[in-house]
């Protein structure tokens, strides 16, 4: 599940929250109920990350540690 910035459009409040699917349907505001969109200038949270001469085969390297 992605960890993404959202804003409420009634109370204006901005907090992240891990959604399901990222395909626009997300959650009420959990501070008012109101509708939210995504914030797409916010920060990107990534749970890997490779060396810049990396193939992408883990075999050849043992991994990205």
């Amino acid at each position: 599940m992605p960890l993404i910035e959202l804003k409420c459009v009634k109370c204006g409040k901005v907090y992240e929250e891990l959604v399901a699917h990222a395909d626009g349907n997300y959650p009420q505001c959990k501070f008012c109920g109101g509708e939210t969109q995504q914030v797409y200038n916010g920060k990107l949270i990534v749970n890997e990350c490779k060396k810049s001469d990396c193939s992408g085969n883990c075999s050849s390297c043992g991994g990205c540690h």
